[in-house]
């Protein structure tokens, strides 16, 4: 995982997806992600500013976002991912969440027992609701104990849609 070295400017790729436009905001030097903005209804890529030459792992990551879209689970390099101004607990949890199989969810206090904290799913939910890279990092496979959609910082219909569009695909 990157740590942020310098305060560098900050880019923003524009994603076309069947949900609307997400946007991968990266950094080039060194070349890491810091965010991923998922889709919001409605939204268009349209007119939206792009850097004219993404560095080849950006653009990587852009079509492993379009692929989770079409329906497989998206790979990505870790090390390509800036955590920096997360903890090691909350990076712990992330790298749990990550391994979620796709189709699939677990409960919030399930995904902190992993994680090697009991009694923490609070703490997990606080860390989903800070995920940077959403989708890469599927914390909309987390749900409250009861089955319950709990949080999203999407919103819970665009976490509903990936769970479905999920469901959907892991069946085939």
């Amino acid at each position: 995982m990157k740590k942020a070295t310098e305060a560098s400017p900050g880019f923003c790729l524009p994603v076309d997806t069947p949900l609307g436009c997400a946007v991968i905001r990266y950094r080039k030097d060194p070349t890491a992600l810091t965010e991923i903005r998922l889709p919001r209804p409605g939204q268009s890529c349209k007119g939206m500013a792009r850097e004219d030459d993404p560095p080849p792992a950006v653009l990587a990551a852009a079509r492993e976002l379009g692929r989770y879209f079409a329906g497989e689970e998206p790979r990505v390099d870790w090390d390509l991912l800036d955590f920096s101004g997360l903890t090691e607990r909350m990076q712990a949890i992330l790298r749990c969440c990550a391994e979620i199989p796709y189709g699939t969810v677990t409960s919030y206090g399930e995904l902190a027992r992993r994680a090697g904290m009991p009694g923490a799913a609070r703490f997990a939910g606080n860390t989903m609701s800070r995920n940077p890279f959403p989708v890469f990092i599927p914390c909309h496979r987390v749900v409250h104990a009861d089955g319950g959609l709990g949080g999203f910082s999407g919103g819970l219909d665009l976490k509903t849609k990936l769970l479905d569009l999920e469901r959907s695909k892991a069946g085939r």
